[in-house]
């Protein structure tokens, strides 16, 4: 019986440990996948969403983001509903004016808590084809399915512990 806590003291430890190695903590910065949706605007050698692969041409590194974005817009054409999909980094950045030595500067700052993971339906403007659907994760390069799920591998180290724990002494 000694051994059995031991053992699960020792679990729990390992898992701490992994986590602090395997999970890198960055206050900023996230590698997401960026693509546009098939806009008249863009031209055919933009990233356009309609393309996208996976492929690391379509990565960027958000120095300003701590999630990644992904928004689905419904739009009505003819007689049919078109679904464009976006990818990008979330924005997040935003500027202050501080005062310095007597001198107006300005200062960024990352609001981490614009946004919680997961996905919601934006505001419902009359658009014809209903109101966009915006997803925000905090995995790198996260928003590349058609779903996101929000899952990363602090869910598996708790799932563990709770299962070294639930079994029986």
């Amino acid at each position: 019986m000694i051994l059995q806590i031991q053992f699960k003291i020792n679990s729990l430890i390992t898992i701490a440990f992994l986590c602090t190695i395997i999970v890198p903590i960055t206050a900023e910065g996230i590698m997401c996948y960026k693509c546009f949706g098939s806009q008249p605007r863009y031209k055919k050698t933009d990233l356009l969403c309609s393309q996208f692969d996976g492929s690391s041409r379509f990565q960027v590194y958000c120095p300003s983001s701590t999630l990644c974005r992904k928004r689905t817009i419904y739009s009505i054409f003819k007689t049919s509903i078109m679904k464009t999909v976006e990818r990008d980094c979330a924005p997040q950045k935003r500027t202050v004016r501080i005062l310095n030595d007597n001198k107006w500067e300005d200062k960024e700052e990352i609001v981490t808590s614009a946004y919680e993971q997961g996905c919601f339906i934006g505001e419902d403007r009359g658009v014809p084809g209903g109101p966009p659907e915006y997803c925000f994760c905090g995995d790198q390069l996260c928003n590349s399915s058609q779903s996101i799920q929000i899952i990363n591998i602090y869910h598996i180290f708790i799932l563990i512990a709770i299962l070294l724990f639930a079994t029986p002494l």
